[in-house]
């Protein structure tokens, strides 16, 4: 899939107030803003069309499933997971009611047509529900991180209708409704945001911005809740321009929202599949985490099988890859987390995630601005803590190797006296 569209599209970033290849100027890190629940509260309460919507149709006919026998659980499973009784949030394109979701799928609002949120056209939705939800299947390894939680579906973006000549598609004033609907829900406990709105930086500051204070008004809510918030750090590409990694401290070109919203959100970038910090995933100080970005196998919106394929408005059908799929898995471990451990508070399902995150190589020293603390461990965030990683002993060199194999020498000798010693108490008996 060409970059231009990743960016452009919600499969891979809800993207919106930069014109594709806009360049924002340098600047310091803008402060999130203030919530502004004036504002939030001025936007409309029930579910309708998008401003300028025609049409939503017609969605793609769809891939055939692919056949996926032999593929391995994702690297985020763990054997024996459920989290029947915990109730997961999505906000994104929607999430069809696939038969692996076997916890339910509720229809939370559809915020684009005004209709229902279980009908997904762009199959993004799905994929990230599945990532955090699916159940295994029978002749397959593919489940989620936290198999059996219940889904709220909340429709607040969708290509097709960015195509059909919405202007509002993916919008903060959007995103903030739907984040708001999905907070009302009752039981909901993690709330799953794997899409970025990207700004220029230099366009953020000084001035209110009531779109954006509604979206950090509606975000806050949900964390002061206590409501575990996971949202994606974003996918660099001409609507999203790159923030220089070396420089993230000091300045930035592009900031995210939600993302953003540090002190509310837990903010997760991609790891490649090596492992190491994807250098597509978009950078900032305010990346707490990261997971595999990479999707080998996603639940199919279209029908009952699996895709490796996500199909967007005047593209070829492309990979499911990006920040909003890793998003989906640290979503699954704070589910499992809660599920586990009901009493457990927001905070403390943060904490444990990026306190027992695992180094990532070719990571910075301290907190990275592409992967946060690391790579997302969940066993060890079930554990609690991560087990100690024994450090290699130096080899001996210069003048200390030097004393170290003398000292060893004498060790030696003094135990060959010892026993030539031994040996003639032995003889003269």
């Amino acid at each position: 899939m060409p970059a231009a569209l990743l960016a452009a599209v919600l499969a891979l970033l809800l993207a919106t107030g930069t014109p594709a290849g806009a360049q924002g100027v340098a600047v310091a890190p803008p402060v999130p803003p203030t919530p502004d629940a004036a504002a939030l509260a001025a936007l409309p309460d029930a579910p309708s069309a998008l401003p300028g919507l025609t049409s939503l149709g017609p969605c793609p006919a769809g891939i055939a499933p692919n056949g996926f026998a032999a593929l391995l659980p994702d690297p985020a499973a763990q054997p024996g997971a459920d989290a029947r009784g915990v109730t997961v949030a999505v906000v994104d394109s929607g999430v069809a009611a696939h038969p692996r979701l076997a916890g339910g799928v509720v229809d939370g609002g559809d915020f684009v047509a005004g209709r229902s949120a279980t009908a997904d056209c762009d199959g993004h939705g799905t994929a990230v529900a599945g990532i955090v939800a699916a159940v295994p299947g029978p002749d397959d390894g593919v489940g989620g991180v936290a198999p059996g939680a219940r889904t709220v579906a909340v429709r607040a973006d969708s290509a097709w209708s960015s195509a059909a000549g919405s202007a509002s598609a993916g919008d903060e004033a959007t995103l903030a409704r739907a984040v708001r609907a999905a907070t009302d829900r009752p039981g909901v406990s993690v709330l799953t945001l794997a899409v970025a709105a990207c700004r220029p930086a230099a366009s953020l500051v000084g001035g209110a911005d009531p779109a954006l204070g509604a979206l950090r008004a509606a975000v806050h809510d949900a964390a002061a809740r206590g409501i575990v918030v996971v949202a994606a750090a974003g996918n660099v590409g001409p609507a999203c321009p790159a923030n220089d990694p070396a420089q993230t401290a000091e300045r930035v070109t592009t900031v995210p929202a939600p993302g953003w919203f540090d002190d509310d959100v837990l903010t997760v970038g991609a790891l490649d599949d090596a492992g190491r910090p994807d250098p597509a995933s978009l950078a900032g100080p305010w990346v707490d985490l990261a997971a595999p970005g990479n999707v080998p196998a996603a639940l199919d919106a279209r029908s009952a099988g699996l895709t490796a394929d996500l199909t967007l408005p005047g593209s070829a059908p492309g990979p499911v890859t990006g920040t909003s799929f890793a998003t989906a898995r640290v979503a699954g471990a704070a589910a499992l987390l809660r599920a586990r451990f009901p009493a457990m508070p927001a905070g403390e399902v943060v904490a444990r995630l990026v306190g027992t995150a695992a180094p990532v190589a070719g990571s910075g020293p301290g907190r990275d601005p592409v992967v946060g603390a690391g790579a997302l461990d969940v066993r060890a965030a079930l554990a609690g803590v991560r087990a100690p990683v024994a450090a290699p002993a130096p080899a001996p060199s210069g003048r200390d190797g030097t004393l170290a194999w003398v000292a060893v020498g004498a060790v030696v000798v003094v135990l060959a006296v010892a026993g030539i010693a031994l040996a003639r108490r032995r003889r003269a008996r």
